[in-house]
């Protein structure tokens, strides 16, 4: 009996490691069905890109500055180019033609997986595929939140120093038409309040990013993104249903030996940089000094941005040491950004 047996697994395993050639037909739905969709044998591409994300995210969060030469960095530069290499291997990844047809080489013990953009993915076994004399894949639209539109003016600005507790991305976007833009929820413990007088100790609203980033720095603390920083001075604006930030305008603050707050000077080539040209900063005394390491391959960079007037740079660290108070800021966004929103301000 135990021979039987034996035949039988060894038969399975032979049986379901051969390879066969699935075809048939893969179809979008709904408004953007004119898209092809492409069919992943074990779902292997997905997988390295996630653990690729999560590399760099990673690297991103413990290296102290862009430093592109350590050995995680070049493990997440060759799991790149893996994936490259796999996208394009017919063994892995095909798509449909122009009438939705695909073929791909597979095990029975394999499954594909059929994906389009803004589409709700699907998973078949490769031995069920072959069972059948036709296939016909599909693919319907994932679900889409409709963003709020804003064609009126904003009824109320407020200004607080804000604690963060969570940020998200919205979901889908497709149906707010295109081009496409990404949208984030933010969620934040209000500190302080300069101007407004918003009443909860909690606020939750809507950011919509800009299209492009700004040039891209080699040096920390300093980030494009107001998410990045724990502490920060927000703008947002109140419209009929929704709370709005004011575009590109934050101010991460810190607290000062005094007990106030305040924003350190930045390097040039930030959204949020206030030139000390035009509004001369103080001298400010942060409990946590605001002080960086960087690299001296960006030597002349770092003299050019940060200089000795406002900074300290000496064996291989940058210290910032002056800035502008909170209740400075208001009066210089007033006087800038916030300039078209003058008739919310008394």
């Amino acid at each position: 009996m135990k021979r039987y047996i034996l035949l039988f697994l060894l038969a399975f395993q032979i049986v379901f490691s051969q390879e066969v050639t699935v075809k048939g037909k893969a179809f979008n739905s709904g408004k953007l069905n004119d898209r092809v969709v492409y069919v992943v044998k074990n779902d292997t591409i997905n997988k390295l890109r996630k653990h690729n994300d999560s590399l760099y995210a990673n690297w991103k969060k413990n290296s102290k500055f862009e430093n592109t030469n350590d050995d995680s960095y070049r493990e997440i530069s060759k799991n790149f180019g893996n994936d490259v290499l796999l996208f394009k291997n017919k063994n892995y990844n095909t798509h449909t033609d122009s009438l939705g047809n695909f073929e791909i080489k597979a095990k029975l013990s394999d499954s594909l997986f059929f994906e389009s953009r803004w589409h709700t993915t699907k998973k078949f076994l490769v031995a069920d595929l072959v069972k059948k004399k036709k296939n016909t894949i599909k693919l319907k639209l994932e679900p889409c939140e409709v963003w709020p539109a804003h064609p009126e003016k904003p009824t109320k600005l407020y200004i607080f120093i804000g604690k963060k507790i969570k940020v998200w991305e919205s979901p889908s976007s497709y149906c707010n038409g295109f081009p496409l833009t990404s949208r984030i929820l933010s969620k934040y413990l209000v500190v302080k309040n300069i101007y407004g007088d918003f009443k909860k100790d909690t606020i939750q609203f809507t950011t919509y990013p800009p299209h492009s980033e700004v040039i891209s720095q080699n040096y920390n603390p300093f980030r494009s993104s107001f998410s990045e920083y724990d502490y920060c001075l927000l703008y947002v604006l109140e419209y009929k249903d929704e709370l709005l930030q004011t575009r590109y305008v934050f101010d991460d603050v810190y607290m000062t030996k005094e007990g106030k707050w305040a924003t350190p000077l930045k390097p040039k080539g930030l959204r949020n940089t206030i030139s000390p040209d035009l509004f001369k900063p103080e001298k400010i005394n942060f409990i946590t000094p605001i002080e960086f390491e960087y690299e001296d391959r960006f030597y002349k960079e770092i003299y050019q941005n940060f200089p000795a007037a406002y900074n300290t740079v000496s064996d291989g660290k940058i210290t910032v040491n002056y800035g502008y108070y909170v209740e400075d800021l208001f009066e210089i966004r007033k006087a800038g950004a916030l300039k078209e929103f003058d008739y919310l301000i008394k």
